[in-house]
């Protein structure tokens, strides 16, 4: 494997607030590596709190599993996926969670596609500009 060369975790985590934690931590170090500062990583911590609760919600209750991809000196990307639940969630909430990620990450979505639903975001290194994302 290059060096430089983006690399991917996946991790699979109950859907329990619980385990929320482990995922913050597994990215926090990731973030690490790709050099983000320490404001950075607690930006990234309270982005990934915010797709654990978009998936807990949305999903039927299975696990949730995350690839994250990190390009050292680059980025990192979290993309969340998990079985898609009742279609009954609040709508207010995953506003709420849009408005958190915009200020976390550069891009991020929530979309659901078929019977998965998959919450991302994007962070880079550096000067960043958010991408205003409707979604």
């Amino acid at each position: 494997m290059i060096a430089d060369a983006p690399a991917s975790v996946t991790l699979v985590v109950p859907s329990d607030v619980r385990f929320h934690r482990s995922v913050r931590l597994a990215v926090g170090g990731l973030a690490t590596l790709v050099g983000f500062d320490i404001e950075a990583i607690e930006d990234l911590r309270i982005g990934v709190d915010e797709l654990c609760g978009a998936l807990g919600e949305a999903g039927n209750g299975d696990p949730i599993s995350f690839e994250i991809v990190t390009a050292i000196d680059s980025s990192i990307r979290i993309v969340g996926t998990t079985p898609l639940g009742t279609d009954d969630s609040d709508a207010d909430r995953f506003a709420f969670s849009r408005q958190i990620l915009s200020v976390v990450a550069d891009d991020y979505g929530l979309d659901v596609d078929g019977p998965i639903v998959r919450c991302w975001l994007d962070r880079s290194l550096g000067d960043r500009e958010l991408v205003a994302n409707p979604s």
